[in-house]
């Protein structure tokens, strides 16, 4: 996804990607239909804990994503191991937009994890309130931060998570913004 130029545009072209970052249905105000829903979505009840292996690759995940915006470098390797497919192409498109508009990203995000889907043995998607609102655009070279929305809304999306076979690691293919709000 391309950003249009601007600050606050900046802003929401990232959001996507971040959300690394933004997870799904939720009990605490988020809806979504059942069309918005990833495929093979169920309801809330159907959510589990991550395992210690899916919660894991989640937090390098969001770790690495955080790490990159700090000097965006849109082939650093890092990324490829926690991302693959659709996503990967996000984080680097986000991260050479950031590049190219002498831009870094600081800061930290807040994340309420709901819990796992497992659609299939080497699938799981991973619900998250993710909550950006201390995660800001800074201008690289002065380290000051532009003019951007401040008070940013919770978000709330599905992270896919697959595997290539049983053991190999789990790394985000996709990711779902649900609703805001969360």
């Amino acid at each position: 996804m391309r950003a249009p130029a601007g600050p606050r545009a900046a802003v929401s072209g990232l959001l996507p990607a971040l959300a690394a970052a933004l997870a799904l249905l939720l009990a605490t105000g988020c809806t979504a239909d059942s069309a918005a829903s990833p495929a093979g979505a169920s309801t809330r009840s159907a959510l589990e804990p991550p395992s210690p292996d899916v919660q894991q690759a989640y937090d390098t995940y969001w770790a690495t994503w955080l790490a990159a915006n700090r000097a965006p470098d849109p082939q650093d390797p890092a990324v490829e191991r926690v991302a693959t497919g659709q996503q990967l192409q996000e984080l680097r498109d986000n991260l050479a937009h950031s590049k190219t508009g002498g831009q870094v990203l600081l800061g930290e995000v807040g994340h309420r994890i709901d819990g796992v889907e497992t659609p299939g043995a080497q699938t799981r998607i991973l619900h998250d309130c993710v909550d950006l609102d201390r995660w800001l655009i800074h201008d690289a070279k002065t380290g000051q931060p532009v003019d951007q929305l401040q008070d940013k809304p919770t978000q709330m999306g599905a992270f896919t998570l697959t595997r290539e076979k049983e053991g190999a690691p789990w790394k985000v293919s996709s990711l779902e913004v649900l609703g805001e709000n969360c």
